[in-house]
């Protein structure tokens, strides 16, 4: 026997009942961009930014912690010398890398009063910036080698910045160049006073000859009636009154 074939009353049904769903499902309406995500992922994405934050702020606290305990090892004032000569510009870690720097350059020095003399000279030889543990040691011990412990110590204490120098540079150097340099610098220290009371006379000298170029102008402007000062304008006026 054959299967009775559907009636076509129930096929219609049939029909009208999937068309009302599908329907149904395009009037609703459609939740914005970003918050149909499941509910779950968004927390999960609320937690990460948490712990990132919480993270950075760790971070950060302990950066201020390290510095604090860096800062109290050095001598007063030093670290402000090397933030100047930055711009005031922060960067990570500085006040340990400077600390660092502190005790290599120490080291090479008989005091700490030399060493904080030859700070007070360069400033550079602390900065991390421009120096390095490895450029204080070596060139230091170079210099030991080739002219002795007590005439490396008055090369060190009359120029500090041979000190911020790799030592394969300083060894390029011949015997009588590193001393004349080093004569040099501190012929240039000696007189640094002298120096800044040249260059403080010559500013003063420009201002002074500008003035005078100035003045000159004025009453050469005044002569050709290009300029006149306030007397001048009044006498003008009554002369026209008249």
């Amino acid at each position: 026997p054959t299967e009775a074939e559907p009636e076509p009353l129930l096929e219609t049904v049939m029909l009208l009942l999937v068309l009302s769903c599908s329907l149904s499902l395009l009037q609703q309406p459609r939740p914005p961009l970003g918050l149909g995500l499941r509910p779950a992922l968004l927390c999960g994405r609320r937690v990460a930014i948490v712990m990132a934050a919480d993270e950075a702020a760790a971070q950060r606290a302990e950066q201020a912690d390290r510095a604090a305990a860096a800062l109290a090892q050095l001598p007063p004032g030093l670290y402000n010398r090397v933030s100047f000569q930055s711009g005031g510009m922060k960067q990570a870690y500085a006040e340990e890398e400077c600390l660092v720097l502190w005790e290599a350059l120490k080291a090479c020095y008989p005091t700490e009063a030399d060493a904080l003399a030859a700070v007070d000279k360069n400033s550079m030889t602390v900065n991390p910036s421009m120096n390095s543990p490895s450029k204080i040691t070596e060139t230091h011990a170079l210099l030991v080698e080739r002219f002795g412990a007590g005439k490396a110590s008055e090369i060190i204490m009359q120029n500090p910045g041979i000190l911020t120098c790799t030592a394969a540079a300083v060894a390029a150097q011949s015997d009588d160049e590193i001393l004349g340099v080093t004569a040099l610098v501190a012929k240039v220290d000696e007189n640094k006073g002298k120096a800044r009371l040249l260059v403080l006379g010559g500013l003063l000298s420009v201002v002074s000859l500008a003035g005078t170029g100035l003045l000159a102008r004025r009453r050469d402007l005044r002569a050709r009636g290009v300029f006149r000062s306030s007397s001048e304008d009044e006498k003008l006026r009554r002369i026209r009154s008249n």
